[in-house]
């Protein structure tokens, strides 16, 4: 299938990459970048902090803003994307949310994982908590939650960088702005309309019958 003449992977991920650092600096963090490569022969495009031809996921976090008394929490956020099926839309193949207590991100403390397709039997969207428990050692002996992968939604459904967000200032984790909320409500907004006309595109039979069930 040719590509749309209208549809600019590069600039549509320059773009996003643009949109997820405003969201992080009107919420939790300062003055982060994150920037966005595209690699042709993959028809592909990488987004995160200090990303780059020769380092495409890179795994160094940036710091959030500091909660009085508490540690500083360092993130990464790494997306892989590409156009759609139709190549008319930006899609997102696999994308990283993760926290730590150390910019190398060795002290993991979670991370949500996405992966489109994904080849084992582990769910597509997914969280890992790095932690244990006696309770969880009895339950899986020798196999802490960090193993476990949570399933959190099916594809067009999955979390979104701003429910992270969320779970740092609600939680106390990470300092955050003053009008943090409504960023966040307004990105969930935009994320979840896109999913929907995604949903749409590929099931237009359940959209018809919604729409002639309002119109009755």
């Amino acid at each position: 299938m040719t590509q749309h003449p209208t549809f600019d992977l590069r600039a549509a991920a320059s773009d996003f990459a643009a949109q997820l650092s405003s969201t992080l600096n009107k919420t939790v963090a300062n003055g982060v970048r994150l920037s966005a490569v595209h690699v042709p022969t993959e028809e592909t495009a990488y987004v995160g902090v200090g990303v780059s031809k020769h380092d495409l996921a890179p795994r160094t976090g940036f710091p959030l803003l500091r909660a009085t008394g508490r540690p500083v929490v360092y993130m990464v956020v790494s997306y892989r994307l590409r156009a759609d099926d139709e190549r008319n839309y930006l899609m997102v193949q696999n994308s990283v949310v993760a926290l730590a207590l150390d910019q190398e991100m060795n002290r993991e403390l979670l991370h949500v994982d996405y992966e489109r397709d994904k080849a084992d039997d582990y769910p597509e969207a997914h969280l890992q908590v790095a932690a244990t428990s006696a309770e969880w050692e009895e339950v899986s002996p020798g196999r802490s939650l960090q193993r476990l992968h949570l399933p959190v939604g099916p594809r067009r459904f999955r979390p979104s960088l701003e429910d992270v967000i969320e779970f740092l200032a609600r939680e106390g984790l990470s300092n955050h702005r003053e009008d943090w909320r409504q960023v966040v409500d307004n990105g969930r907004r935009d994320f979840q309309r896109r999913q929907l006309r995604a949903a749409i595109r590929r099931h237009p039979d359940v959209a018809k019958d919604v729409l002639s069930e309002l119109e009755t």
